[in-house]
């Protein structure tokens, strides 16, 4: 799941400590969100996917490094391809 893989990219990065604070800072839900999702298989909304791609994007514009702008923009272009997916 796009998701599980974005949260793992920021918590490596040290971003998102937990998935209660992916679950609010980076979807916009409360502090379990994240883990509904990935127990119930249900898929995120797309509020949620619209708000992590800006959240990304926004992130990649201040990187300091090139390799972390670069992995940032294709994180957030993955989930933006995601929401064009889903409103086909």
């Amino acid at each position: 799941m796009i998701l599980d893989d974005v949260f793992l990219f920021l918590k490596d990065a040290g971003v998102a400590r937990s998935h209660a604070a992916f679950s609010t800072d980076f979807l916009g839900h409360s502090p379990r969100y994240y883990d509904y999702i990935r127990c119930s298989g249900a898929r995120p909304s797309l509020r949620s996917l619209v708000k992590l791609a800006f959240t990304l994007t926004d992130l990649a514009k201040v990187a300091s490094m090139l390799s972390e702008k670069v992995a940032l923009s294709d994180c957030a272009e993955r989930v933006i391809g995601e929401v064009y997916r889903r409103c086909r």
